[in-house]
């Protein structure tokens, strides 16, 4: 695996069409390695006038105007997306951006989109189960494969031609907290994503992310996956230590981070109608952009 640094944003589909799309231009310019959508129908936050563009759609739409960046989910919910639509979709976007995809798949649960669907909530157990063969289904798919019995989902003759750019397919980002969510990243993820847990002190946040790290690498040896080629990343937001007030306190963040093995950060901004209504913690103003002027380039070099 390569160790060097990356560093993304989620810049959420919450504006105005020329908003969203100024923006993502502007992460692309700063320099950032990637840039995510959420895949949610709702927040919790939105009101009834307040836009939120579909994820995918609006990431084919940003595979046409841009020309480098990584283009990803963070992270896809198999609530709403039967895993052989999604894998298609993936095809798609894969082939739009010339081979840029991302695909973030996370194990779902948000209350609203269940709701807003007439969905009654699954179970825990349910909701991992469906998470596991969604990843699985995803998997053999782009890599090929016309068929897949699950408990939940399944299909024959499937085909996703002409099939994706990146070979064997595009990276999957597996979000995972738990034991059991963390054994499916051991098993699939290119990347494992986890998030940072809000409401305590930096060391206890970092204690908690250095044992899941410890037992992915357990999980990924016992199945003889080598734990090092999955890289690590960590989803930050405004209200983490708070790691978005300055500079220096993302600096800090960011090696604090890499100590434990985290090799891509990715920022939500902090500029958006639902992060403001949610009362987060302090974000410098315009600390997106101080980070790429100020901070990266230097940042990059050093941990090379």
């Amino acid at each position: 695996m390569d160790g060097s640094l990356r560093v993304g944003v989620v810049v959420v589909q919450n504006l105005a069409w020329p908003d969203w799309r100024a923006r993502v231009l502007e992460t692309e310019a700063l320099g950032y390695d990637g840039v995510y959508v959420w895949d949610h129908l709702v927040h919790r936050t939105q009101q009834l006038t307040d836009p939120l563009f579909d994820g995918l759609t609006a990431l084919a739409a940003a595979a046409t105007f841009t020309s480098r960046i990584r283009l990803g989910t963070m992270v896809a919910a198999p609530i709403f997306r039967h895993p052989v639509v999604l894998a298609n979709q993936a095809m798609t976007l894969d082939q739009l951006s010339g081979g840029r995809l991302e695909l973030g798949i996370g194990a779902g649960g948000a209350a609203l989109d269940h709701q807003l669907l007439g969905i009654p909530a699954w179970s825990t157990g349910e909701r991992v189960e469906r998470f596991e063969e969604t990843v699985a289904l995803v998997d053999t798919v782009l890599r090929g494969g016309r068929s897949f019995a699950g408990t939940h989902y399944g299909g024959e003759h499937i085909s996703v031609a002409p099939g994706p750019v990146q070979r064997p397919r595009p990276p999957l980002t597996i979000a995972a907290h738990g034991p059991r969510t963390l054994r499916i990243a051991a098993s699939y993820a290119d990347v494992w994503n986890s998030v940072t847990t809000r409401d305590l002190p930096p060391q206890e946040v970092l204690r908690t992310a250095a044992e899941r790290n410890r037992l992915l690498d357990r999980y990924a040896e016992e199945i003889g996956r080598e734990p090092q080629s999955i890289r690590r990343s960590v989803l930050i937001g405004s209200n983490d230590w708070p790691a978005l007030a300055t500079v220096e306190a993302f600096r800090d963040a960011v090696l604090r981070y890499r100590e434990i093995g985290v090799t891509d950060i990715v920022l939500i901004h902090p500029d958006h109608p639902a992060e403001a209504a949610l009362g987060h913690g302090v974000a410098a103003p315009g600390i997106v952009r101080d980070i790429a002027e100020q901070l990266l380039p230097e940042l990059r070099a050093e941990l090379a």
